[in-house]
């Protein structure tokens, strides 16, 4: 595609205007060109910092030097970009275009805004923050030499305006108010959307009307704002499969994420829907689904809102604990208060849709509690691993639910003694459980 430079432009522009007053003229051209490469080159950089800080993220936190890399030397290569680098939070380089400032300290800006901009005379220097969700990850920096972009348009167009002469004022004027307009028009679009885009609009985009260095500007713009869209996208379908508080330890202490566990004492607690197997031979696999997704559902909010790590989901039941990762000192109280509230809201829901007359699926299910020690880490291999808990509490409380009726909660003297008179409970006696040698007291709440 054949391309007009702007500059070829803006010198048509001032050879115009120096017609019949030519010092007037001239510096009222040099003054709106001075101002629009300022503006475009301030643009230019804020774009290359933001968009650096969003892309190198996900990079900084995986310690991905290749990408690391690549993101710098395609920012150094922009005209008039002296140095971009980017520094972790604690002020140490984790890479720049310039080779001698590897493994070197700066001195962070730390700045309480998403970007800052900081001028040196002809020398801006943008930094932007790095961050995810609201974890501090460090910053982007990006250095801007103005001198040498604006330097040799402005030396071209003084040229051209000294040796332009013989038009007509009148024809200068008007050829001057439009090619003005068709040069600030696409400039005032792309202006507006990035407002749109520091407002939260990821899908923000600016028709290209122009073959020049607006467009190729205006071009990058909406890649920027299609990767920020994608980006965006990604992250909610990703928060859907990853808890929070998985997602929060790794942004927090990437350091930490290694294949190793800690001995904790959480309540355990295991949720097993009733007579699901015999609705999977009894309705169809769409209406399957959708009674499995809407049980998980309610039992889910109920845990979350009880502050539960919701370990795995297996078929028809839930393995969750209270006390891991975050401690908490009152987590069998947490436990049995969070199974109190599901049975209810359990019961809530049945007898809605009794009450609403139309043919339902009922919800049941049979809740076993525990609290002990067990070992709480990440589990799997470098590829894929899974913050879980192992232990005997953990295989009591399955086995606990196994016993369980539909609607019944089962506790074991441990989990009573540390509950206490919080909740009325009744005693079904000693018990022998699959894999252990000595039977265990029982107990179910009364709810």
């Amino acid at each position: 595609m054949l391309i007009f430079p702007l500059r070829l432009k803006l010198s048509l522009l001032a050879s115009v205007l120096l017609v019949g007053t030519i010092g007037t003229i001239s510096f009222l051209v040099l003054e709106r060109l001075t101002a629009a490469i300022e503006g475009q080159a301030r643009e230019r950089v804020l774009f290359m910092a933001v968009n650096l800080a969003d892309n190198a993220r996900d990079a900084v936190l995986a310690q991905e030097e290749l990408i690391i890399d690549q993101l710098l030397r395609s920012v150094s290569q922009q005209p008039g970009v002296m140095v971009a680098r980017l520094v972790d939070k604690s002020g140490d380089v984790v890479g720049s275009s310039d080779p001698e400032e590897d493994d070197k300290r700066f001195k962070r800006r730390s700045i309480k805004d998403p970007i800052a901009v900081v001028e040196l005379g002809d020398t801006i220097e943008v930094t932007a923050r790095m961050r995810f969700s609201d974890i501090d990850i460090g910053e982007a920096q990006v250095t801007l030499d103005l001198g040498s972009i604006i330097g040799p348009a402005i030396r071209k167009t003084t040229l051209d305006v000294a040796w332009a002469s013989g038009a007509l004022l009148i024809l200068g004027i008007l050829i001057a108010i439009a090619v003005s307009a068709r040069i600030t028009q696409p400039l005032r679009r792309l202006r507006l959307a990035v407002n749109a885009l520091a407002a939260g609009d990821t899908s923000a985009t600016v028709p290209v009307t122009s073959r020049d260095e607006v467009a190729d500007l205006t071009t990058a713009f909406n890649e920027m704002s299609q990767n920020l869209h994608e980006k965006k996208r990604v992250e909610t379908a990703f928060r859907r499969y990853v808890s929070d508080h998985v997602l929060r330890e790794v942004l927090e202490n990437p350091e930490t994420v290694q294949l190793h566990g800690e001995r904790r004492e959480v309540t355990a607690v295991f949720i097993d829907i009733r007579k699901f197997t015999r609705l999977t031979t009894e309705i169809g696999p769409e209406r399957l689904v959708a009674y499995l997704n809407s049980a998980l559902g309610l039992i889910t909010n109920r845990l979350l809102d009880h502050g539960a790590t919701v370990d795995k989901y297996l078929g028809d039941a839930v393995l969750a604990y209270f006390g891991a990762p975050i401690f908490n000192p009152d987590h069998p109280q947490r436990a049995v208060a969070c199974a109190i509230a599901i049975q209810r809201s359990i019961r809530e829901r049945n007898l809605k849709l009794e009450v609403a007359g139309q043919p339902f699926e009922r919800l049941d299910v049979g809740i076993g509690i525990q609290t002990g020690d067990v070992v709480v880490g990440n589990i799997g291999s470098e590829l894929k691993m899974d913050y879980t808990a192992i232990g005997d509490a953990v295989n009591v409380a399955s086995r606990l639910q196994t016993l369980a009726a539909a609607g019944e909660i089962l506790i074991t003297a441990e989990v009573m003694q540390r509950v206490g008179d919080l909740v009325q409970s009744v005693s079904l006696g000693r018990k022998e459980l699959e894999g252990r040698d000595q039977p265990l007291e029982i107990f179910r709440v009364a709810y």
